[in-house]
Formats: C-alpha cells, sequence, structure tokens
C-alpha cells in the first residue's frame, strides 16, 4: 500500500516539509500572529539561509503578482517584545546564530520597535526592526496535514 503525501493548506506552498502562506491584509503584528494561529500555524521562521531564501522569493513573487509594485513590507515571526535586544521566534525559541539584519539593525534607538520584518527597502529585503502596532503584510507557516488514510 503507498501512502499519500501529506499535504498544505489550501493557498498554502510546501518548501522543505513545511507550508508558507503570504497575506495581502496589512495587520498588527500580534492580528497578523492571531491570524495564523487560526490557519492552524504560527508567523514564518526563517532559522536559515536556505528558509529566508525561500521566504524571500516567495514574498517576491506574491508582491510582483498580487500585490504590484511599490510597498510591502511583510512581518514573520521574530520579536524582542518580552526584553529589549532578547530576540526570540513565535515558537519561544532563541534567535540562534542565523540572522539576516540590515545594516545598522536592529535599531530600537527611538523605542517601541520591537517586532521584525522584511523591510522592502533594503536590497534582498533584509530583516530590520519597527513598532508591533504598524500594519504590515505578513507570512505564516504550517505542518502539512496528513490525508485521512494515514
Amino acid at each position: 500500500m503507498s501512502k499519500t503525501p501529506a499535504s498544505c493548506p489550501r493557498c498554502y506552498t510546501m518548501w522543505n516539509g513545511i507550508c508558507y502562506k503570504a497575506f495581502r491584509n496589512g495587520k498588527t503584528f500580534s492580528d497578523a500572529a492571531a491570524t495564523c494561529r487560526e490557519d492552524d500555524g504560527i508567523l514564518a521562521m526563517p532559522r536559515d539561509a536556505e528558509t529566508n531564501a525561500f521566504l524571500i522569493s516567495l514574498i517576491n513573487q506574491f508582491a510582483s503578482s498580487v500585490l504590484g509594485p511599490g510597498y510591502s513590507s511583510f512581518w514573520f515571526g521574530l520579536h524582542d517584545r518580552w526584553e529589549d535586544g532578547i530576540f526570540e521566534w513565535e515558537d519561544g525559541s532563541a534567535l540562534g546564530t542565523y540572522n539576516n539584519w540590515a545594516p545598522g539593525q536592529p535599531d530600537n534607538r527611538r523605542g517601541n520597535k520591537d517586532c521584525v520584518f522584511y523591510n522592502h527597502e533594503t536590497a534582498g529585503r533584509m530583516w530590520a526592526v519597527n513598532s508591533c502596532s504598524r500594519q504590515l503584510f505578513f507570512i505564516c507557516q504550517a505542518v502539512p496535514e496528513c490525508p485521512v488514510s494515514w
């Protein structure tokens, strides 16, 4: 008996065993995280260069085909809301060794910049911090669904 492979929820794209989706509605960081949870997911967590590169390609494809040119910065699941300068992923784990900060980032000199996003103003959409209350597009990740027969 052959097994049917797991599949992603509707409108998600599978990469490296995880499903990802870019959302076109601007939301605050907390509202974006809540939307991901409603979709049985979490804000995307690019923990390595390969995943980060995939998410950037997904954003670029989404931005060009759905949003058109212009403003297209995206939240993902990294923040330092609990302790300034100590970044953690949405699942509570520490940032780790990989990052893709833009030059001069993270920059919290003006305060209240605790959430991380892909900055459309930097070459290669590098990471930057902003106020969590800003409304930006966002990317969720979810675990693939197993077929009913499993």
